[in-house]
């Protein structure tokens, strides 16, 4: 069963539960108890409920109800005295309180509603408090000097004190909260997303609803400039609320939960759920359970305009995190001029598909720390497609999944962090830092001056990018680019398998928007570790339209291997220089397919190419290729050893050979000893034996000169080769590739011995490359008496008694 059929079918269990629990939570009144030493009194008034009294503990006022409900149309009205700092509420009954119209307090007081058996929101509840509203489904607040305010345990009146920081204590159970609230604002404002503000609070407030399953099915919550939590646990869980004496914003923390629930934003009727605190000051968002599922897009924002602070995300699941659909997504922005705050994911497995995205965005005025988008993944990253959007307004109208961080202003990009065990993307989505730029009133794109963030990602066990072979358009892959003034970032991977497939990229180049006039930032460079990595119809690129081409670095402990058209590229534009490639693999192997046409290149365009050093153990399948090569064998004429059939390294200048780069190939040296025989250890001395029957004053004896054994000489210089004497090797014939390579190979020889220099070509090293043998065509004496073989016989001299040419025929 795929985990898309059981997220469904959880699903399904969950909305079953809704509708179970809406039916058992019929709307009643608001009555109160007799448990308090000052009781509730709660009195009508039209369609208003007004609630007096209560017992005040200093600047507390504790109220306690047998049941809370507030039906649509209605208002619950806490006539508080404005010295009140906490109204602090619990449901002794057994009922669900359901809200379906307004909660309102006086002055700037918090209010804590306590029920155990759950809390729901409807379409039309709304808060008109002056300060903070914690809503929970635990049985007791417990304070830190030992006292507690319990909804279960009312048979003795309570010690009434407050103490901060005190807990939410749960009991045998954690009922759930839900909220289906698209409230209006009282003065009609919306949210950031022009949407309805559902549950709100007063600007720099926190909103948190602290449960069992928390639901926003169609739900909005609104905290403007403040701080929203979101908390689902387990039975028997104590949770923390503590007061920040800076901003008096209240938070939670989870330090001693062991088990947790589900927190779900969905959409209602087309109404996705918004969870939002942007504003001028930085807000807050904390999401606590065991899987978070976002579907329907449903967004949670956290966006600030302000010089500081901060405006922070962070989720937190024991499970899994799973954003689904276009339009879905996790989103912080820094509209202001200060430091941008960060997106932080800590989960075992995340999971974002169908246009779904998690963003972090910069469109600063001025520089300042960008934020960080951060995921630690325990088990697993999977980003999985995307989605068509046909309001968008070019032809490639594909939304993809992801993980992004850009700028748009002076500003610097976020960086990207991803720590996992296994990170996969496939079908078009995407990971992305970009310098990017934004679209004039004009229709007109304005690059932007910040720099693009840095992407490191580490992934124990492996790293897999897939592509979808039949559409190049929607490239899957990892980017860290630019598009405008600012360089681009660089990309860090540490794994133990690197595999890009089916069209898959690995990025930081730097590419043109349309066809500006401008000149782009330098591209970024790559830094891959990787015990091996597999390139399928897979790139590696720092490529440059108009600047420097970035540095590739690859650490292999055993494989390269490169098929179908794969690419290692860092190309220059313009006047600027191609990059550098390193790949060290000493004890590994650097593998291209027969004709696989799979390329490693540092070339410039009018500029210098760059440098390509090579150690490993061995290449198979490569060629190493000047310029003038590739010219002379590209069908097309582009000087593109992208156009040949070959796999091939090339470090070149395109319009000028003078500026071409160099290619560097290391290899351990050869075994001498390998597949060699042990030589017998009395040895006859064959110069003499030749010397005495080649020179005896005339006189000629019919002797012979015999080796034995494979390889060797023949026995008859006149007979031909036979089994005994060589080694069996087949003829083939050469690709007309390599037939005109061999024939080129063969004109510069040619022109070379005649003193032609005019042609120049690019420098290529290979250490340890083995000096070409040929066959030795006679032999000659030294003044010592030694016989020397020699390739050609030269012609004795009278006056040159030193050497003497020796022939040897038969008569």
């Amino acid at each position: 069963m795929s985990n898309f059929v059981r997220w469904y079918r959880w699903l399904g269990v969950i909305v079953s539960s809704a509708i179970t629990f809406y039916a058992n939570s019929a709307i009643a009144q608001i009555a109160g108890d007799d448990t308090l030493p000052t009781n509730s009194q709660v009195t009508e008034s039209n369609n208003i409920r007004i609630i007096e009294g209560g017992t005040s503990v200093g600047n507390n006022l504790f109220h306690s109800f047998k049941e809370f409900s507030v039906k649509d149309g209605t208002t619950a009205e806490f006539r508080n005295t404005e010295g009140v700092q906490n109204i602090i509420s619990r449901v002794t009954g057994k009922s669900v309180s359901n809200i379906e119209g307004i909660i309102n307090t006086k002055y700037k007081a918090n209010l804590f509603l306590i029920n155990p058996n759950g809390i729901i929101f409807g379409p039309n509840a709304s808060l008109q408090i002056g300060g903070s509203f914690i809503a929970s489904t635990a049985n007791s607040l417990n304070f830190a000097d030992g006292t507690t305010f319990s909804a279960i345990d009312i048979q003795t009146i309570p010690l009434l004190t407050v103490s901060v920081p005190f807990g939410l204590q749960f009991g045998s159970s954690a009922a759930p909260i839900y909220n289906k609230s698209q409230a209006p604002s009282l003065d009609g404002a919306t949210n950031s997303l022009s949407s309805p503000v559902g549950l709100q609070v007063q600007t720099g407030k926190t909103l948190a609803l602290v449960g069992g399953d928390i639901t926003l099915e169609g739900g909005n919550l609104t905290a403007k400039s403040g701080r929203i939590e979101l908390g689902s646990v387990a039975a028997n869980s104590l949770v923390r609320v503590s007061l920040n004496p800076t901003n008096q914003a209240w938070s939670l923390g989870y330090e001693g939960v062991q088990n947790f629930q589900n927190i779900q934003l969905i959409q209602r009727t087309n109404t996705p759920s918004y969870v939002d605190v942007s504003g001028e000051g930085g807000g807050n968002i904390q999401v606590q359970g065991k899987r978070l599922v976002l579907d329907g897009g449903s967004i949670i924002l956290a966006n600030t305009l302000s010089l500081e602070p901060r405006a922070n995300l962070t989720v937190t699941t024991s499970d899994s995190v799973e954003l689904i659909g276009s339009g879905t997504s996790l989103r912080t922005r820094n509209l202001g001029i200060g430091n941008a705050g960060d997106l932080t994911i800590t989960t075992r497995k995340l999971v974002v598909r169908d246009g779904a995205q998690v963003v972090l965005n910069s469109n600063r005025i001025s520089s300042g720390s960008p934020g960080l988008l951060t995921v630690n993944a325990s088990d697993s990253v999977e980003l999985i497609g995307g989605a068509s959007q046909s309001y968008l307004p070019n032809s490639n109208n594909f939304l993809a999944s992801g993980l992004f961080t850009a700028t748009s202003g002076d500003g610097n990009a976020g960086d990207i962090t991803i720590t996992t065990r296994r990170l996969r993307i496939q079908d078009g989505a995407r990971i992305l830092t970009e310098s990017a730029g934004s679209m004039s009133p004009y229709g007109e794109f304005i690059p932007a001056k910040g720099q693009g963030g840095r992407l490191t990602v580490n992934a124990s066990e492996s790293i897999e990018l897939i592509g979808i072979p039949e559409n190049t358009s929607r490239v899957s892959g990892l980017f860290a680019s630019t598009r405008g003034f600012g360089s681009a970032g660089d990309i860090t991977l540490t794994t133990g398998q690197l595999i890009a497939r089916d069209g898959a990229v690995v990025t930081v180049n730097s590419e043109f928007q349309n066809d500006p006039t401008y000149q782009l930032g330098a591209a970024g460079n790559l830094n891959i570790t990787a015990r091996s990595i597999l390139l399928e119809k897979g790139t590696l690129t720092s490529n440059s339209e108009s600047n420097r081409g970035g540095d590739i670095g690859l650490q292999v402990g055993d494989l390269v291997l490169m098929r179908r058209n794969s690419q290692i590229s860092t190309n220059g534009g313009g006047d600027k220089t191609g990059g550098n490639i390193t790949i060290k693999a000493p004890n590994g192997f650097l593998v291209a397919t027969p004709f696989g046409n799979n390329d490693i290149t540092a070339n410039g365009f009018s500029g210098p190419g760059g440098k390509i050093t090579i150690t490993a153990k061995n290449l198979f399948g490569f060629v190493p290729r000047t310029g003038a090569d590739v010219e002379r064998l590209d069908p097309t004429g582009e000087t593109n050893p992208n156009n040949l059939e070959t796999s091939d390294i090339t470090a070149f200048s395109q319009q000028n050979p003078s500026l071409d780069g160099t290619v560097q190939i290391n290899s351990p040296d050869a075994d001498p000893s390998k597949g060699l025989v042990e030589l017998p250890v009395n040895l006859v001395d064959a110069s003499q034996q030749i010397a005495a029957s080649c020179s005896s004053g005339g006189k000629i004896a019919r002797n012979s000169f015999i080796t034995t054994g494979r390889g060797g000489l023949v026995a008859d210089p006149t007979e031909p080769l036979i089994a005994d004497d060589a080694v069996l090797a087949d003829w083939i014939a050469l690709p007309p590739e390599n037939q005109n390579r061999a024939s080129g190979i063969q004109k510069r020889a040619v022109a070379q011995a005649h003193g032609n220099t005019e042609e120049k070509s690019q420098k290529v090293n290979s250490v340890n490359e083995p000096t070409q043998i040929v066959e030795a065509q006679g032999w000659i004496i030294d003044a010592n008496g030694n016989v020397v073989l020699v390739a050609q016989v030269p012609t004795q001299s009278p006056h040159n008694s030193s050497l003497t040419a020796t022939s040897c025929a038969a008569h």
